[in-house]
């Protein structure tokens, strides 16, 4: 490997372990709204705290299509790889973090819930799929994407105001706008920093035997789900386990409509066939499985966790063997 690529990797996993620390100071501000707002622990993984751990996918994006707009021959290769993050953070969550959480500790899902939260993770996936069929997702694509995810926060929105009620923890009057200012302040940050890491990744890419989309799915996708991970780990430990299955579900839903339809909306994108053919197909049926595991019993069980895990590694093994160009 040159002098160059080897600056260009330091450049993308040190840009994306930057932008996780900001999206970490992020996190822990909104949990300071939240709290003063007085939302419930599953409200808040599911909406804020999914949020915010999806802030690198979420700001790629939108600085990946500001690019495609200014560089139009980089369309495919931007959308490969934005894309390629997108569904790989979702699938390395839902297929590897979620059921580590499960063996070390544990994921309970209400049966009552598991439509609200597991079904909207599968409707999710399924739109973002339906979206990409035509090899391209347009603006109004991106439009019905972003506001379906609207339309998902409203009713939680809901469903939090008909829960009981929840002990608040009142921030003094002058610290409110402060705490809106310093998250404002992080997306400044976290954007200015997206730009070169994309910068870097288009060039690594130009130059490794993978594809874009390749990339993004085992490397960009990877470093895009740690947030997800420790947040969820920590709120394990501290015996919140309603927040740490709805960080990781949550995720799972932001990233495909929030976050790809975002970045749509801007720009457009068109898909790789390996997408809709395999990476899309793979998250709905492994999520499906989900539904089923947890419908079947309130907790995920060590041999349904040891299913979800093997079924990474063997998509992993599967994506990189028989597709490692975009097709």
């Amino acid at each position: 490997m040159t002098p160059a690529l080897i600056t260009d990797f330091v450049i993308v996993i040190g840009g994306a372990l930057l932008i996780l620390g900001i999206a970490e100071i992020v996190i822990r501000l909104t949990l300071r709204l939240a709290r003063h707002y007085g939302l419930s622990g599953s409200f808040v993984g599911l909406t804020i705290l999914s949020v915010g751990t999806s802030l690198f996918e979420i700001t790629t994006h939108v600085v990946g299509s500001v690019r495609i707009l200014r560089e139009p021959a980089s369309m495919n290769a931007l959308s490969g790889l934005l894309l390629g993050s997108n569904i790989g953070s979702d699938i390395f969550q839902q297929n590897f973090v979620l059921p580590m959480v499960g063996l070390i500790g544990a994921v309970a899902i209400a049966r009552r819930n598991l439509l609200k939260e597991i079904g909207a993770l599968i409707a999710a996936s399924a739109l973002l799929w339906l979206a990409c069929l035509g090899g391209a997702v347009t603006r109004l694509e991106g439009a019905s994407l972003v506001g379906a995810y609207i339309a998902y926060l409203v009713y939680l929105g809901r469903r939090q105001s008909a829960d009981a009620p929840v002990t608040r923890e009142r921030l003094p009057p002058s610290r409110t706008p402060m705490v809106i200012g310093l998250i404002v302040l992080c997306f400044a940050g976290m954007a200015a920093i997206a730009d070169p890491v994309l910068g870097a990744a288009q060039r690594l890419v130009a130059h490794l035997p993978m594809s874009a989309s390749l990339f993004g799915v085992l490397v960009l996708g990877v470093c895009a789900a740690l947030p997800e991970l420790t947040t969820a780990l920590v709120s394990m430990r501290k015996g919140q386990r309603d927040v740490s299955a709805g960080i990781l579900i949550g995720s799972n839903i932001t990233n495909p409509l929030f976050g790809a339809g975002l970045g749509a909306l801007i720009s457009g994108y068109t898909v790789p066939g390996v997408i809709v053919g395999y990476d899309l197909p793979v998250k709905i049926l492994t999520g499906a499985l989900l539904f089923v595991f947890l419908w079947r019993g309130r907790n995920l069980s060590r041999i349904q966790a040891f299913v979800l895990l093997a079924s990474y590694f063997a998509y992993a093994l599967l994506r990189g063997f028989f597709f490692p160009v975009d097709f």
